[in-house]
């Protein structure tokens, strides 16, 4: 536009990937308020290639040690805090927007922003895991309830849960690996297991026939990458040796596949160590705590960390860490700053302590009223689930 032989330029007149650029680097609150600008930006923000970007630039420049609390009862504290693994500083608040009916709710996973809640209710004529299952992204206010699923048969079982995203339309997913109650009514029995796929886009749970795979108990998978996701067997499927087995789940093409774990990771702190899946540097990890405490005078907790390469279709693992805790305590997660988060009883709070990998400095912060498993060690800011109408997310 000109004005008096001076050219005005606004917003519209930037080319469309300089625009887009701008946009990236927005928060999350201000990208919502653009949405209502105009069709072109609502089109462009909404956009999953653009929300894959946003996702980029927020884990660049996010908070390193700022990891998420959820409340173990909603009743008494309808907020989850943003807080520094450092020190417990509270950063931020976000929230709850739906309620339970006994005020429970435990975190099952969390993946890019979005956080996967299971209310525990108590219902005989529905199956307990079931219920009250919710996808909710705290920045953008939105949350999707989850109450069917492809296996109709009522009575007992347990689930473990894996959270990704399939690359080629960044559509956010849920895969369910589901254990019913064989004729004992044991869980983890005779019966094997099943397996289903949860689209956030398409809004609906789809069977996988024949996963082929073994039990995983109540772990709930680390994702590394977009479409991968990981749990530790509990015990191997038929054909396989009684070892410790990885299990994987590829979001993109939706395959079941394992690996073992090597008896140089398995037995480096003896034969009955205890292990936990992390992500660690952007990389799958393996924390293996010690049987017992060290020896030669050193009273504290001997612990490895491991971390998985996979180069040419060869699975590898390189001890990165070798640490010792003060006491038994057992790992929440690692944020993107190095910071290990640990948790050992605290009366009626979990007690955290933070440990420094990098450093070696071990800190306990103040006791959070939170059960164990409900931190998200790597949460960010992100557009997941801002698309859509609001009357179809919020559908509790």
């Amino acid at each position: 536009m000109e004005n008096n032989g001076e050219i005005n330029t606004t917003f519209e007149d930037l080319p469309q990937e300089a625009a887009v650029n701008i946009f990236t680097r927005l928060p999350v609150k201000t990208l919502i308020r653009s949405t209502s600008v105009c069709k072109k930006w609502y089109s462009n923000i909404t956009n999953p290639t653009f929300i894959s970007a946003h996702i980029q630039h927020s884990l660049s420049c996010c908070d390193e040690n700022a990891v998420l609390e959820i409340p173990k009862n909603i009743m008494r504290n309808k907020y989850c805090s943003l807080v520094s693994a450092e020190n417990g500083d509270v950063l931020k608040k976000y929230k709850i927007p739906f309620q339970t009916k006994n005020g429970s709710l435990q975190l099952c996973g969390a993946f890019n922003g979005i956080l996967c809640l299971n209310a525990l209710e108590s219902d005989p004529n529905v199956d307990i895991e079931y219920q009250g299952m919710y996808l909710w992204n705290p920045c953008v206010g939105k949350y999707r309830a989850l109450f069917s699923t492809c296996f109709k048969k009522r009575g007992f079982c347990v689930y473990s849960l894996g959270l990704g995203v399939y690359e080629p339309t960044y559509d956010f997913r849920v895969v369910r690996i589901v254990y019913p109650a064989d004729d004992r009514g044991y869980a983890l029995g005779k019966v094997p297991p099943k397996a289903e796929v949860y689209s956030l886009k398409r809004n609906t749970w789809r069977r996988i026939k024949d996963p082929g795979i073994g039990l995983v108990g109540f772990h709930t998978g680390v994702t590394v990458g977009n479409n991968m996701t990981y749990w530790l067997n509990t015990k191997a499927p038929r054909g396989y040796k009684e070892e410790a087995w990885v299990l994987s789940f590829n979001f993109n093409d939706e395959v079941f596949g394992m690996f073992k774990l090597p008896d140089h990771v398995r037995y480096c702190l003896g034969v009955k160590a205890e292990f936990r899946l992390l992500k660690v540097e952007g990389k799958l990890a393996v924390f293996v705590l010690s049987e017992k405490k060290g020896s030669n005078g050193n009273c504290g907790q001997p612990c490895y960390i491991w971390l998985m390469s996979h180069e040419d279709h060869e699975v590898s693992w390189n001890l990165r860490f070798k640490i010792v805790l003060k006491k038994r305590e057992w790992p929440l997660g690692v944020s993107r700053g190095g910071t290990l988060l640990l948790v050992s009883p605290g009366g009626f709070s979990t007690v955290l302590a933070s440990f420094n990998l990098m450093g070696g400095d071990l800190q306990q912060s103040k006791p959070l009223n939170c059960g164990p498993g409900a931190v998200d060690t790597l949460f960010i800011e992100s557009l997941l689930m801002l698309e859509g109408r609001d009357e179809l997310l919020k559908s509790a």
